[in-house]
């Protein structure tokens, strides 16, 4: 039995198309044979399907707001430590930044136990104390790294687009512990 499929252009102002939109209502409801899927269409279509629900579920941070609908870059040639430290920043979750654990409280202050107060003393970033240590702040504006981001991307205030890549924040994340270390803070 052949099969064929029509294609009408649902336009009010057509004659006949109330005519042709009962016919196909008809069509519709007639029963339909199993049409083969070739496995190449069912794997892209899972694909696409997989892709959009990973974007969907990212969290709105700097990070999704700096790669849009792009896939992050692997972490390659990372030690596992930095790798981790990668994805932390692109989530907004680092665990080594003081004003994400004093938001989650586990980074409580005898003056405050915890609040989402950017501005909070408990918030600040403990190398410059000048803002909170967002990763848009560590690896973009915090002063201490403005000599690493020079040699990295030739410029102290790069456009965040060269953040897209997982080497360059490994090696911020790593430049920015450093500098705590000596302050006295190291690890939280």
């Amino acid at each position: 039995m052949a099969e064929m499929l029509m294609y009408c252009i649902a336009l009010v102002s057509l004659r006949g198309n109330e005519r042709a939109d009962e016919l196909a209502k008809e069509a519709s409801s007639l029963p339909q044979a199993a049409a083969p899927v070739d496995v190449r269409s069912l794997t892209k279509a899972v694909g696409r399907a997989a892709s959009k629900a990973w974007r969907d579920r990212w969290p709105d941070s700097f990070f999704r707001r700096i790669m849009r609908d792009r896939f992050p870059t692997p972490v390659l040639n990372e030690t596992r430590e930095d790798a981790v430290n990668v994805h932390q920043l692109r989530a907004g979750h680092w665990g080594l930044s003081t004003s994400y654990l004093h938001r989650i409280g586990r980074h409580p202050t005898p003056t405050c136990q915890q609040c989402e107060d950017l501005k909070c003393p408990a918030a600040l970033c403990l190398v410059c104390r000048e803002e909170a240590d967002t990763p848009e702040h560590v690896l973009l504006h915090c002063p201490c790294l403005a000599g690493m981001r020079l040699r990295l991307f030739g410029n102290i205030h790069p456009d965040a687009t060269r953040l897209r890549d997982g080497g360059a924040v490994a090696a911020l994340a790593r430049g920015f512990l450093r500098y705590r270390e000596p302050a006295g803070y190291g690890r939280p």
